[in-house]
């Protein structure tokens, strides 16, 4: 998949290529110093990226050097630097970067500084040592040797102004803990070529693993890869060489350049990749954010650690926002949101990311679009039936919203909605069970195929129900439906009837894990005889609702919706005891 990826990004020229990348180039915190070429400081600004927009100040003056500068000033690796003390963490005489507190701390020496300089002055020592030799002296025949001259000079501007920042009249803050970069102005390509002298012979993971094919060395490329002897596993030892893949110099530079674009995205935060093989497009969203337009390629995953790690990869066979089908969220039970009375109960959806929205606030109170991929243990939800089905579907539902495959997304949705819909009856949230239980109902009606509308006769049930029990003379009940809604309306007033809150998950569970009705009529019969004593307000209701349940068989194995419906929707037995407290509010 890799592969494919890279071949739509190195389908680019080379310079569309580069201004792709710092395009969306964004610059490390901290404060930024650029040095003319007589030695007077042109420019001091301090970047910070905004982490939760994922923007920085692109207006601040030269931003565009710094970026360009920036980019070809970078180790690829803390573990690759030219300087071995790790203290100095640019690659090139046209750069100095360090970290503020280096200097304050007195970590940066005079010593160290010098050692800098004579990495650079003289590359090919340190490439001996590496065993990349050759590469370099190739290299070399092709940009030239290292400007000794400019070296010295910009050398010299370090070690007179780098301990006295501070003195030097600048709008920078040097208590930050971040980074100073020091830039010294030259032309772009000399930038560019220097870049070139660090990262050609380090582009490799480690030399131990080139070879040599007809004149052209093959190496294993660095990303994401940290092969070494702490990894074994990543060896393939029944072949000479034992590396998992091998790339000449432009592979393994596109490689780079590719995930160095992939970086930007993931600085932005922006994690969600689309490689479109059709358009050769590469784009890059937020956790809620959709592609404007269809896709049909490849999916990947990113997350910034010391580099950018692709940590999920999927085929995108096609996927478009808009859907075909449009999504209808109906308030089936016709229930009210009086705590939140602009909520939208029905609602027509033509985008993924509408019904996403839906998902995500009914479902998992808003915690489902931030953690698709986080870590368990970084998932903070305290009702523990919320964070199980969350765990359970987010990976599935991801691939449905965001990539089109809706391969089993029925039997998912039917399962985690129903112990959503429990969880929220047992903790006497009924406004939010409602909620969910319109959006589960909705949900499976979209799923089924010419499906038959299970919940608009919710309403008319209540209804129907409200007469029977106020009837004078006996109305058996006429339907399985009819008589589930009935077990959830009587389990309900049972519930109210006890005294003690912290007890009423444990009288709720039962009816709502009942497999049987022979379970259900128990659990009634038990109920009424103990709570009997304590039925005055609407007696006769409550005899004729109990009468009418214990005469009723059904033919249907429980239907758990209607028995929910029953729960949540107002409740016939308490009609007048909720009036008197309305008026008496």
């Amino acid at each position: 998949m890799l592969g494919e990826c890279l071949e739509v990004f190195g389908s680019y020229t080379e310079e569309e290529r580069e201004r792709r990348i710092l395009d969306h180039y964004i610059p490390k915190d901290g404060s930024y110093i650029l040095v003319g070429k007589n030695g007077e400081v042109i420019s001091a600004t301090d970047f910070k990226l905004d982490k939760k927009t994922g923007e920085i100040n692109k207006s601040a003056v030269h931003f565009n050097e710094f970026c360009y500068y920036d980019y070809y000033s970078d180790l690829i690796s803390m573990n690759k630097p030219q300087d071995t003390a790790k203290i100095i963490h640019s690659n090139n005489y046209f750069s100095f970067w360090v970290k503020k507190e280096s200097i304050l701390n007195g970590k940066l020496t005079p010593e160290i500084i010098d050692g800098y300089y004579e990495v650079l002055e003289h590359p090919e020592k340190k490439c001996e040592k590496t065993k990349s030799l050759s590469i370099y002296e190739k290299l070399e025949e092709e940009i030239g040797q290292v400007d000794t001259e400019v070296l010295q000079k910009n050398k010299k501007w370090i070690q007179e102004h780098i301990f006295i920042v501070d003195n030097l009249g600048l709008d920078i803050d040097m208590g930050k803990k971040d980074y100073l970069k020091i830039f010294f102005e030259a032309e772009r390509e000399e930038y560019q070529r220097e870049g070139k002298r660090y990262f050609i012979p380090n582009i490799y993971n480690s030399n131990q693993y080139n070879i040599t094919v007809n004149d052209e060395t093959l190496g294993l490329p660095d990303n994401n890869q940290g092969m070494n002897a702490k990894k074994p596993f990543l060896s393939i030892k029944t072949r000479k060489s034992i590396a998992p893949y091998l790339l000449n110099k432009d592979d393994v530079i596109l490689q780079k350049q590719f995930f160095d674009y992939l970086m930007n995205f993931a600085m932005a935060g922006k994690y969600n990749v689309y490689v479109d093989m059709e358009k050769k497009n590469i784009t890059a969203y937020k956790n809620d954010e959709y592609p404007p337009d269809s896709v049909t390629g490849y999916y990947l995953r990113i997350q910034k650690g010391k580099e950018v790690e692709i940590r999920d990869q999927d085929v995108v066979p096609f996927f478009d926002n808009h859907i075909k089908k449009p999504f209808l969220y109906e308030n089936k039970l016709k229930v009210e949101d009086e705590k939140n009375p602009e909520y939208e109960f029905g609602k027509i959806c033509t985008t993924y990311k509408e019904i996403e929205e839906l998902i995500n606030d009914v479902f998992f109170s808003k915690m489902l679009i931030n953690h698709y991929f986080s870590e368990e243990a970084d998932i903070k939800i305290t009702e523990e039936s919320v964070r199980r089905m969350l765990l359970l579907s987010r990976r599935k539902l991801f691939g449905w919203l965001h990539l089109g495959n809706a391969a089993g997304m029925r039997g998912l949705l039917d399962q985690i909605s129903r112990e959503l819909i429990k969880s929220s009856i047992s903790n006497e949230y009924m406004v939010k069970a409602a909620k969910q239980l319109n959006l589960r109902l909705s949900l499976m009606q979209y799923f089924t195929e010419g499906g038959e509308d299970m919940a608009d006769f919710s309403v008319e049930l209540r209804e129907n129900l409200k007469t029977k029990i106020h009837s004078e003379e006996y109305i058996g009940l006429e339907s399985d439906r009819e008589y589930y809604f009935a077990v959830g309306q009587l389990a309900r007033y049972f519930i109210y009837l006890n005294k003690t809150a912290k007890k009423k998950q444990s009288l709720i569970n039962p009816f709502l894990n009942a497999g049987t009705d022979k379970k259900l009529k128990d659990l009634v019969g038990k109920y009424f005889k103990k709570y009997n004593y304590a039925i005055s307000m609407g007696a006769k209701r409550v005899s004729r609702l109990y009468g009418m349940i214990e005469g009723y068989e059904p033919q249907e194995p429980v239907l758990q919706d209607m028995i929910s419906a029953g729960f949540v929707i107002d409740n016939l037995l308490l009609e007048r005891k909720e009036k008197e407290e309305k008026e008496n509010e």
